[in-house]
Order: structure tokens, then C-alpha cells, then sequence
């Protein structure tokens, strides 16, 4: 078993095991979004300095510019072989976004990428600018193709509640 780092209560802190190389990555979720959740957060983070790449994936002769969000969401609902991707760097951090539903925001990283204290300071600084853009709970779960609600939470940040601290599993 590995050694775990203890979280003072409110605080995250990194501890190891919810890093582990075990073929899976990582997710920072957030549920019950809407086009304007998507919007403010796509929109923000030309603010935050990190690098940002937008790749927009359409059936060729079709446009492939981005639009607002409402208009890109309405695209991929009737273009099933149209998809957009979304990876920010914050620091040496990559995390990466699919524009699969408007009703969840899912940013995957791997956790390779997450090895100590200051690796875990640039997913903590993000998960906080996300919960704080978007106004909503970002929780962080295991890799999933299903819905999180299932899943216990490794970490979570809650926006104006203070709480950033370890999930339910992570106490």
C-alpha cells in the first residue's frame, strides 16, 4: 500500500494512490451544465495565460470554424462525424476536453502527469478556475465511459462553499 498524505480539512493535498499508473486516467467532471456553463468556460480561458488547443474535426468541404458554443453543440447534434476537442496545458499538466454532451463538462488527464506536490498545485489551480468559472462542483473520478454520479469522488472543489478538499473516498 502506498503512503498516504493526510488533508487537513477544506484543503487538498496530493497523495499518491489516487495517481497510481493503473491504466486508467483521470477525470475532473462537473455535472448539470448548459451551453452557457460551456460558454463561460471556453470563453475564460483565453484570461488564464495557460496554452489552449481548440481541434475541431468536420466531414470534409464542411466549415470548420468554432462559433459559440449553443451553435457548435447544435452542429454536433445533427453531424455525428463532427467532433471538437479541447486540451489546455497548465504548466506540464495537459488535460483534454470532448465536446460529447452540454450536460456535463469532462476534462481527462493522465496521471502519469501528477507525481508530487507542485505537478498537483497545477491540477488544483485548474479544478479551482473551473469551479469558479463555471460556478459549479468539479469533482475528480476515476476514468469512466458512464456516468460519474457512481463513482466516489477523489477530490472535489465547491465554488463559494470554501470546501476543496479530498471526496468522501479520499477521507
Amino acid at each position: 500500500m502506498l503512503p498516504r498524505i493526510e488533508a487537513a480539512e477544506g484543503e487538498m493535498h496530493y497523495r499518491r494512490e489516487h495517481f497510481v499508473v493503473d491504466g486508467a486516467l483521470r477525470d475532473l467532471w462537473i455535472a448539470d451544465t448548459d451551453v452557457d456553463d460551456w460558454q463561460r468556460v471556453v470563453s475564460s480561458l483565453s484570461t488564464t495565460g495557460w496554452s489552449v488547443d481548440i481541434a475541431l474535426s468536420a466531414p470534409e468541404g464542411e466549415r470548420k470554424v468554432l462559433g459559440s458554443i449553443p451553435e457548435l453543440f447544435d452542429r454536433l447534434a445533427v453531424d455525428g462525424e463532427m467532433s471538437v476537442r479541447l486540451s489546455v496545458r497548465v504548466d506540464d499538466l495537459w488535460l483534454t476536453c470532448y465536446f460529447f454532451d452540454d450536460e456535463e463538462i469532462e476534462f481527462t488527464f493522465d496521471p502519469r502527469d501528477v507525481t508530487d506536490e507542485t505537478s498537483f498545485a497545477s491540477l488544483e489551480r485548474f479544478m479551482v478556475w473551473l469551479g469558479d468559472t463555471s460556478g459549479r462542483r468539479v469533482v475528480m473520478t476515476m476514468e469512466t465511459s458512464t456516468d460519474h454520479r457512481g463513482l466516489p469522488a477523489l477530490l472535489e472543489y465547491v465554488p463559494d462553499s470554501g470546501l476543496r478538499g479530498q471526496g468522501q473516498e479520499g477521507r
